[in-house]
């Protein structure tokens, strides 16, 4: 994806780029392995080779953390843009940037 590309979500929280491994499951199935690839305090940008349909509510679940739900609010190719139901709070995002260092701040 192009960063001339639509903007999926409001940018009222910075956004970083990540590598975090990561399980995704929607309601009532299994757990499907994906990378986080960028992250913010409203959403997440996943890579995922298993379809999953826009709207669709999931749980993302990363080491050390209880499941977040969001929502799919778009996919292109294996990529999916997810919102999370409810923001993360500024300590759980703050937890996560020492859990994986190699957080970078995107401009």
């Amino acid at each position: 994806m192009s960063d001339s590309g639509p903007q999926y979500f409001s940018r009222e929280f910075r956004r970083d780029a990540v590598s975090i491994p990561a399980d995704i499951r929607e309601k009532g199935a299994g757990r499907q392995k994906v990378s986080v690839i960028d992250l913010s305090r409203s959403g997440f940008r996943m890579h995922c080779i298993f379809l999953i349909p826009d709207d669709r509510t999931v749980f993302l679940t990363m080491q050390g953390l209880e499941s977040l739900e969001a929502r799919i609010a778009w996919h292109e190719d294996d990529y999916y843009g997810c919102e999370f139901k409810q923001k993360l709070h500024e300590a759980v995002y703050d937890h996560i940037i020492r859990a994986y260092p190699t957080l970078r701040h995107s401009p």
